[in-house]
């Protein structure tokens, strides 16, 4: 697949004075030679190679520089939602407003929540120790489906794995759950090497021979009968976030950092990729949003960093998801930013989608059934969007999502396309997004290189038996 687009991006005094043909024609060298002369113009040039940062392609810096007193109010604003819906009893927060339920999701993403109000000086050091502290104790601690991971819902009170409606049982895993998880971990013991320890002792509970395989496919399970029942899960865009988070803990993953099989489609002369197999036969949707992308982004730049390297048409992919939903905002006056929401009647959760199912724009349930008025800008997809790219599109599409929130209870989900309505669903997710999209502009990205040779996880590589058994990456990283 062609990318979209060219991503080197260079100010537009340099283009004029040498010609963009021949800039293409002169080489990386000398493109990247100019892109290091124009930082202060909002390029900035760097690869991350072992911890080194070195001079390589250019990449897109996105929005970056001190809060405002707007954006001030909107992080505490998003903490809200962190102290409305804790429990004091676990240490826990709901995954939906008033709803005790958690997954590893939505546990990543409050950890998330936390390291930025630390940062954004909207908790004291202390309340993030304490509630941190809760947190790992959960982690380390729980029920694990099959004795090997973890289940995907947990009662938020009781601690309890549960099935879909809250009630003790267990499901199984989700392979997406858990990568979201590996990865915040990763951030959060490089960002705080003081609590490495914990975060390597929540991973080293698990066993990982049913879910990644040799090639480094990526399955999630079902309980079935009473035994795991494990399956390929590998939808374009979450697959790569995913696999990033197994390898940011050594494994192989080389069959889920490629994004074959692929499909393309073409929208608004914008070329984007998704799953090439078919939906019908999968049970599932290949819905494209922004999310995966964004996050990745947010968490790990613009960096194809070598050693966690992931196909450059990921890249490509990120560029292409944010172009076609601005020219679909310049050519059909809609605003446009898709991730997956809440809403409080059924079917409770939608996949608002850029393409799936062999549609374009299409919003629509786990079954595939088709919600067109439960279509929305995003607040998540906006203020990730809006971090990560700095332009003139995203600075109206704040203007869109900047007073959907409750000033007591937080960020609602967005806004309907059809009606302008708020979609006044209040969830960890979103929230989560709006403090780590604010983080994002303060410090950059959240992924920092560390040295970890003798941290308890190495130790622990270093035992073959235990590795062996456990199916461990078989050498350190």
């Amino acid at each position: 697949m062609k990318p979209a687009f060219n991503l080197t991006i260079l100010p537009s005094f340099a283009l004029s004075f040498l010609g963009l043909p021949l800039l293409r024609s002169l080489g990386m060298a000398i493109v990247t030679v100019l892109a290091l002369v124009c930082v202060s113009c909002g390029v900035a040039v760097r690869a991350v190679d072992e911890g080194a940062e070195k001079v390589g392609a250019a990449f897109q810096e996105g929005r970056r520089g001190r809060l405002t007193e707007d954006e001030i109010v909107w992080a505490k604003t998003a903490w809200k939602y962190f102290e409305n819906n804790y429990n004091p009893q676990s240490g826990l927060v709901n995954i939906k407003d008033a709803y005790q339920l958690v997954t590893m999701e939505s546990t990543a993403d409050y950890i998330v929540a936390l390291m930025a109000a630390r940062e954004l000086e909207v908790i004291s050091k202390h309340e993030f120790d304490s509630r941190l502290s809760l947190v790992f104790g959960f982690l380390n601690t729980m029920p694990l489906a099959f004795d090997e991971l973890p289940n995907v819902n947990y009662n938020a009170v009781s601690l309890r794995p549960t099935d879909y409606a809250n009630n003790y049982g267990t499901i199984g895993w989700a392979v997406n759950h858990v990568g979201r998880l590996m990865n915040v971990l990763r951030l959060l013991r490089n960002r705080y090497p003081q609590y490495g320890e914990y975060a390597d002792r929540v991973v080293l509970r698990w066993a990982f021979c049913n879910v990644v395989d040799a090639q480094g496919n990526l399955y999630s399970a079902v309980n079935v009968n009473g035994k795991p029942e494990k399956y390929l899960d590998a939808k374009h865009g979450w697959k790569e976030y995913t696999a990033r988070g197994f390898k940011t803990w050594g494994f192989p993953t080389d069959a889920s950092t490629s994004i074959e099989p692929a499909e393309t489609i073409r929208i608004y002369d914008v070329e984007l990729y998704f799953d090439g197999k078919d939906e019908r036969e999968s049970g599932g949707n290949n819905a494209v949003n922004s999310m995966p992308y964004f996050l990745m982004a947010l968490e790990y730049g613009w960096e194809n960093i070598p050693y966690l390297a992931i196909d450059k048409r990921y890249y490509d992919q990120m560029q292409a998801v944010y172009e076609v939903q601005k020219r679909r905002h310049e050519r059909e006056d809609i605003f446009t930013a898709r991730a997956t929401h809440e809403v409080n009647t059924e079917p409770y959760t939608v996949y608002d989608a850029i393409f799936s199912n062999g549609y374009k724009w299409t919003t629509i349930s786990s079954q595939g059934v088709y919600y067109p008025f439960l279509s929305a800008v995003s607040t998540k997809a906006a203020f990730a969007m809006w971090a990560v790219f700095k332009s003139d599109y995203t600075d109206q599409l704040m203007l869109i999502v900047n007073h959907l929130f409750d000033p007591a209870r937080g960020w609602y989900e967005g806004r309907l396309e059809k009606t302008g309505d708020a979609v006044r669903t209040l969830t960890c997710a979103t929230n989560s997004a709006v403090l780590e999209a604010l983080l994002f502009k303060k410090t950059g990205r959240l992924y920092t290189r560390a040295k970890e040779e003798n941290d308890l996880y190495n130790i622990y590589l270093r035992d073959e038996f235990k590795v062996i058994s456990r199916c461990f990456p078989v050498k350190p990283k």
